[in-house]
């Protein structure tokens, strides 16, 4: 792969690769995903999304001036329709980054009640939103896992064949100050591999609140650049999804 490499054709093959292992199609039979957990948690009579709650949830122009939200799909060569599905352990090598990868692409490895994905932000500044519904106990769980994983997750391979995508350099950053709780890191996605090899910057929060998970992911649009997840975005999606698990509660 030539470094001469546009930063438009670059930032479309992040979106991409981040997309394209979860949205879309189901799951071919392989390791079982996690099963729902017990509620444990003092929030596990929690209110939880909808479908169409989640849809309706999704930030517009009256809560950000200026916001543009486009679905996974439009305009990216129909990677992904914008359903996330439980990942499977197995599509990650080590499998103990399977939190991680998962989160990578909004998913997570339980099964959502619903969920939708946009790419969203104001002009020159995107990101991948993905929000879910979980069952109450799923959620809090989801947290738990990806913070375990986080531990010792430095690098990993997800997917298969033309497929597989390749992350190293993960470590953990400080997580935006919304909802119930929130994890958030940054890795590298490997375009091409070697010593003097091409990487973009990815970064990545979750946000839970309550049963539901705010998942936004930046990708850097060139090789030196350092993905930044808009903090206008995710102020914003933070007070409306917070109104939305207020209603149900």
């Amino acid at each position: 792969m030539s470094r001469a490499i546009g930063r438009r054709q670059l930032a479309a093959m992040a979106l991409m690769a981040i997309c394209m292992t979860a949205c879309g199609g189901r799951h071919d039979a392989g390791a079982p995903t996690a099963k729902a957990t017990v509620g444990r948690d003092t929030d596990q009579n929690a209110g939880v999304l909808s479908q169409q709650q989640l849809e309706d949830a999704v930030v517009d122009a009256h809560d950000l001036p200026g916001v543009q939200v486009e679905e996974i799909g439009a305009g990216t060569g129909g990677a992904g329709n914008g359903v996330i599905h439980a990942a499977r352990r197995n599509d990650t090598d080590p499998s103990l980054c399977a939190p991680v990868s998962a989160a990578v692409v909004g998913a997570s490895g339980y099964t959502p009640v619903g969920s939708v994905q946009r790419i969203a932000g104001t002009k020159g500044h995107p990101a991948v939103l993905t929000l879910v519904s979980h069952r109450s106990a799923d959620a809090s769980q989801i947290m738990r896992d990806l913070r375990t994983s986080l531990k010792s997750c430095k690098g990993f391979e997800a997917g298969a064949g033309a497929m597989k995508v390749t992350y190293d350099g993960v470590e953990v950053t400080n997580a935006p100050p919304h909802g119930d709780e929130g994890v958030a890191f940054r890795l590298k996605w490997v375009v091409e591999p070697g010593e003097d090899g091409l990487k973009s910057s990815v970064s990545v929060a979750v946000i839970r609140h309550g049963s539901a998970l705010a998942i936004y992911k930046a990708v850097s649009d060139g090789p030196r650049g350092r993905a930044s997840i808009p903090s206008d975005l995710v102020d914003a999606q933070s007070k409306v999804l917070d109104a939305a698990v207020r209603t149900t509660s």
